[in-house]
């Protein structure tokens, strides 16, 4: 029955998130093509884990642990999942990645053109600070400090992400035979793992968390996403991606799978000290297993 609830407590909160999106995004049908091409990347689908961690992370820390305190989140766990889509959308280009399909369809670049695409993902990171300063105007704003506070951690996550994606294309086209496990571990820290971890804190700050709290929730963000990312190379392992620098091609599969797991327990660990952290803890161990 638990299984059961917290899975009921996973889609409700992706029906919450697609719903905030789809309002924050709704264009006058004359709109450009740009704006359709976000509306296509940014309402794609997705298991919308970090929006999620934003809304669970903003209950659990409100006091209670009712729902209902999850959903003043709404416009910083929607700005999330802009951020990330935007980051997808580049990632995808031809000049980076080079991806032509995502999530089983068409990348946003082969749907609509390069030009297009690079101003979709550019839209939608806009848009996301626009969506996160409207929460101090809803009928039940989040405290005008606390939005400065999730645009500032929004701002330097995106700056992190930037940051990774910069050192994968070097690492790729590096004439070094190898990188180290702390150069791809630092990658990784930037490129997947600070979003995650801001889209933790920005739940948290939505509650307006103390600082210990803040510091739990960081630090669970880092921690769930280096197993999520070596997870994730893992599964890559079986895939024509092997091509690129990883840290299970580094180190081999079985140490790979040790780390993995080792994170995931510091997660479990840090959910386990949290209020009503039984749902992060399953989150965490659900990840690692990929069963969502």
């Amino acid at each position: 029955m638990k299984k059961k609830f917290e899975n009921n407590r996973l889609n409700e909160y992706r029906e919450l998130i697609e719903k905030e999106l789809e309002q924050s995004l709704h264009f006058p049908e004359t709109d450009c093509k740009a704006g359709e091409a976000m509306r296509y990347s940014a309402l794609g689908g997705g298991k919308r884990i970090r929006g999620v961690l934003t809304l669970e992370f903003c209950r659990i820390l409100s006091g209670g642990g009712n729902m209902d305190t999850a959903e003043k989140a709404l416009p910083a766990a929607a700005a999330v999942e802009m951020i990330h889509a935007f980051s997808l959308i580049h990632d995808d280009l031809p000049c980076m990645d080079d991806d032509d399909y995502r999530r089983g369809k068409p990348s946003c670049h082969k749907q609509f053109g390069e030009a297009s695409a690079l101003l979709a993902g550019d839209g939608l990171l806009a848009a996301a600070f626009n969506t996160v300063a409207s929460a101090a105007f809803l009928p039940k704003p989040i405290k005008p400090q606390n939005v400065v506070s999730v645009i500032s951690s929004l701002s330097n996550a995106t700056m992190e992400m930037i940051k990774g994606q910069q050192y994968d294309m070097d690492f790729e086209q590096s004439d070094k035979d190898r990188v180290t496990e702390e150069e791809l571990l630092a990658m990784y820290n930037r490129k997947t793992c600070a979003l995650i971890s801001a889209a933790c804190v920005c739940g948290a700050m939505c509650a307006n968390a103390s600082e210990r709290n803040l510091h739990n929730a960081r630090s669970y963000g880092f921690s769930l996403g280096l197993a999520f990312q070596i997870t994730d190379d893992l599964l890559d392992l079986k895939t024509e991606k092997t091509g690129k620098k990883t840290l299970p091609l580094l180190i081999g599969e079985k140490k790979a799978r040790e780390m993995a797991q080792s994170y995931t327990d510091a997660a479990v660990k840090i959910a386990e000290n949290l209020p009503h952290g039984d749902f992060l803890k399953e989150l965490a161990l659900s990840l690692i297993s990929r069963q969502i």
